[in-house]
């Protein structure tokens, strides 16, 4: 090995005039390089997928108060690490505006980068008839997506626009 180094080197001295600093500077500078250019691994975009929502409107036997249950499964890549405590879902804003108690009744990994949330929204429908809770149903999703932070300690949104998840982050 010994032999074959100073081989090529003598045949860059010959050849190109180099000198024996200038070409020991260059090969640690090539050496060095090479590795940092090996062991640099940038991480993975995040990808973030609504792949199911259902969601049911029902109320009481008095019509006092209207209640929304919902459903739904996502799935995430290893770059998203989901707090599971600090999953909720994003709701519509006359929903919002309106909403009495909001109960999340599962929140849970089920599976490999899945999750399912479930829960129940209880909202006043006063001055609101059936055919007003429609047509609010049809202008704006009841249920339009998730919030959620990450072990990180960043913050996401996850809207559904036409059939497909948009993912932001927070504070961006």
């Amino acid at each position: 090995m010994y032999k074959t180094i100073s081989w090529i080197v003598g045949c860059a001295r010959r050849q190109f005039g180099v000198s024996l600093k200038r070409l020991a500077v260059l090969c640690c500078l090539t050496i060095v390089l090479t590795g940092c250019n090996m062991f640099a691994q940038t991480e993975p975009d995040p990808e973030f997928t609504i792949s199911s929502t259902s969601v049911g409107m029902g109320g009481n036997e008095y019509e006092t108060v209207q209640y929304v249950r919902y459903s739904m499964i996502f799935t995430y890549n290893d770059s998203l690490k989901v707090v599971k405590d600090t999953v909720e879902p994003l709701l519509a804003g006359w929903l919002e505006e309106r909403m009495l108690d909001h109960e999340i009744e599962m929140a849970e990994e089920i599976g490999d980068g899945q999750f399912k949330l479930e829960g129940k929204v209880t909202f006043d429908p006063e001055e609101l008839t059936k055919v007003e809770l429609a047509n609010l149903e049809k202008q704006e999703e009841t249920i339009q997506g998730v919030l959620f932070e990450t072990t990180s300690g960043d913050s996401y949104q996850a809207v559904i626009i036409d059939s497909e998840t948009k993912l932001k982050k927070i504070g961006e």
